[in-house]
């Protein structure tokens, strides 16, 4: 200890000049399970070692965005749905798609589109497309005609 004159508090000299840093660990859990697509994005982020501003500018959306979609306050917008597939690599969404319905919807989110967005797309009304998703209602034959020219594109993974 030095001390310094008309101090009565003594000073602390370091005597080394070794410095280290661990990083902390990330408190929120691993994903158990793959529920929602903050769920995917976090288990895919942790798994590929990336870090959220890498998948943040991937995605071109801001940091509070996503970490409320990972942490599952929210679910992103339809327009977001491209990249964020392209950024998995798979198509993360829980519904069936052998159907004409789930093919529709799967179409819809690939585009990026919401229902409204994709009737105008495909000259229908919004409540056509709400009822073909759900099946409630099956496409008309002309209907028909219109979807498969858009449905033949439609990835089979």
């Amino acid at each position: 200890m030095v001390s310094v004159p008309g101090c009565n508090t003594p000073l602390a000299v370091p005597f080394s000049e070794l410095q280290r840093s661990v990083p902390l660990p990330d408190k929120r859990p691993f994903p158990k399970e793959l529920v929602t697509i903050g769920d995917h994005l976090k288990h895919h982020r942790i798994e590929n070692g990336l870090l959220i501003k890498d998948v943040v500018k991937a995605l071109k959306i801001n940091r509070a965005t996503f970490r409320a979609w990972e942490m599952g306050l929210y679910e992103p917008f339809p327009k977001q749905f491209p990249g964020i597939v392209k950024l998995l690599g798979y198509y993360p969404f829980e519904h069936e798609t052998q159907t004409i319905g789930g093919k529709i919807k799967k179409c819809r989110l690939l585009r990026g589109q919401s229902q409204e967005e994709f009737a105008s797309f495909v000259n229908v009304n919004r409540m056509s497309v709400m009822s073909w998703e759900n099946e409630t209602v099956q496409p008309t034959d002309e209907s028909l005609q219109k979807l498969r020219k858009v449905l033949k594109d439609l990835p089979s993974k």
